[in-house]
């Protein structure tokens, strides 16, 4: 799995762009089909983090270990 701070500059970085979509859908959306695309990118950064809090949680409990 990833080091620590390997995992918390990617995790940053996505924070970053979530609040950078959020921020253009509140302001600057201007059609339906930017506001369901900004949703649409929302909803997958949303997903990668998670995705990422449970391999790091699968990886610190030592159900799956990864060589």
């Amino acid at each position: 799995m990833l080091d620590y701070h390997t995992k918390e500059q990617i995790v940053n970085v996505i924070n970053r762009q979530i609040k950078d979509i959020k921020d253009h859908l509140c302001y600057g959306v201007e059609t339906v089909d930017q506001l369901m695309y900004g949703r649409g990118r929302l909803s997958a950064l949303e997903t990668l983090l998670q995705d990422i809090k449970n391999l790091q949680k699968e990886d610190n409990d030592g159900t799956i270990e990864k060589t």
